[in-house]
């Protein structure tokens, strides 16, 4: 009896320990359990075809994309990547029997791409956020111009509507596809790992198909907070940069949520945070009459959001709040109190 006990405790034992590493990593890759960020991604984009792991069966979230690769993972999403048209050379550096020359030739062949000044591709140079978003953007056809009218600083590293990549990282943030970081940035030149393409990709193709309008609702949301919390500390530029997120999480929410009216709220919303943002700029400035024209209409505005619906009640009477109190300053102000 002793014996069958031990045996029996032993059996389990094993099956445990065999088990265990299959639930540890039901997924597709060993290195992207379902606890990382990138898990949801990397499985949907595996299973469109998009992307293939390495020779080992892992993925490699962590590691570093060249372009070549870049432009590879968006190669596969929209042709057969088997089937691409003959090239041997496109780029002084892009020739001959490099497994990259059909994938890079065929998007400089539709404008996806473009060399650098020196007329070189630089295959192997790590691909930047905005680079990425350019090459994928331009592979689906989106137009981007739709967004030029948002020229309001975004972010302490995108301030200048009339950089290349400025429309670019506007539209990803119309689409959900990013947000700011925790220090309020968006990084346009950050160099991308291939977990964080798996993201980009993934979102797009999400909101692409219809979805993520709730998740920019909640990015409208994170940034709504922080405009009140930069005012606070008077980092009025800040609190300008999270104002025109808004804007754009609610322009790009109502492309799939037309005449939402959560939608709307956010967008009537989004104009009132804009203008208290730039009442408390005007202030800076020494244009106090403008920043006093600025406030009131940033406290009609909060009313036209409240009469569309009360659901943001808690924001749009913050708004009348920070108005009211800085009207009632300009005024003393004027009138020499």
């Amino acid at each position: 009896m002793r014996h069958d006990i031990i045996f029996k405790m032993i059996r389990v034992l094993l099956l445990f320990f065999l088990l265990a590493p299959l639930s540890a990593y039901a997924g597709s890759f060993p290195d992207v359990p379902e606890s990382r960020e990138e898990y949801e991604a990397v499985e949907n984009l595996k299973t469109r075809g998009v992307i293939k792991g390495n020779p080992d069966g892992t993925f490699g979230p962590d590691a570093f994309v060249n372009r070549a690769e870049a432009i590879t993972i968006v190669v596969r999403a929209v042709a057969n990547a088997q089937n691409l048209p003959p090239a041997d050379s496109c780029f002084p550096d892009v020739a001959g029997e490099d497994w990259y020359v059909k994938p890079v030739c065929y998007a400089r062949d539709l404008g996806w791409v473009a060399g650098y000044p020196n007329g070189t591709f630089q295959p192997v140079r790590t691909v930047s956020k905005v680079e990425f978003l350019k090459i994928l953007l331009n592979a689906y056809g989106v137009d981007v111009s739709f967004v030029e009218e948002f020229k309001d600083p975004l972010a302490p590293d995108a301030t200048n509507s009339e950089e290349w990549y400025f429309p670019f990282i506007s539209y990803s943030l119309a689409s959900s596809m990013t947000s700011a970081d925790s220090f309020g940035n968006l990084n346009p030149g950050v160099a991308l790992t291939r977990g964080q393409v798996a993201l980009l990709m993934h979102r797009y193709l999400l909101y692409k198909e219809g979805g993520r309008a709730q998740e920019l609702l909640l990015f409208a949301e994170k940034d709504i907070r922080a405009v009140f919390s930069h005012l606070d500390e008077l980092e009025v530029d800040r609190a300008k940069y999270a104002a025109s997120r808004v804007k754009l999480a609610a322009w790009g929410a109502e492309q799939k949520l037309a005449e939402s009216e959560v939608v709307l709220v956010t967008e009537k919303l989004a104009e009132a945070l804009n203008a208290l943002a730039d009442a408390y700029k005007l202030v800076e400035g020494g244009a106090v009459e403008s920043a006093l024209e600025k406030a009131q209409l940033a406290y009609r505005l909060s009313d036209e959001a409240d009469a569309i619906s009360g659901t943001a009640a808690l924001y749009t009477g913050r708004v009348k709040s920070y108005a009211h109190e800085l009207a009632d300053d300009i005024r003393s102000y004027l009138s020499g109190e």
